[in-house]
């Protein structure tokens, strides 16, 4: 294994222990804000993954799931801010 690999596979578990991170919030948070933010925080770090472990791997489709990841939390944002009371 060369540096760069070992180097990504490390940035591939601190993404990993931010996504539970963020799911923590989403079970504890004190508002549905909060707990919103932490679902689409969750969602672009595992989008990020994705897209690293397709350099690092053999399957370059999880770069589609990484995209198909992002547009979900696009939504959801978009959702959230439409649908907030004034």
């Amino acid at each position: 294994m060369d540096v760069v690999t070992v180097v990504l596979q490390a940035l591939v578990i601190v993404l990993v222990l931010n996504i539970l991170a963020c799911l923590v919030r989403v079970v504890r948070g004190p508002s549905p804000r909060d707990r919103v933010t932490g679902v689409v925080l969750a969602g672009t770090t595992g989008a990020a993954s994705l897209a690293v472990l397709s350099v690092i791997g053999p399957l370059p489709s999880l770069r589609d799931a990484a995209l198909v990841l992002v547009a979900l939390a696009l939504v959801l944002t978009v959702t959230m801010v439409t649908a907030r009371p004034r």
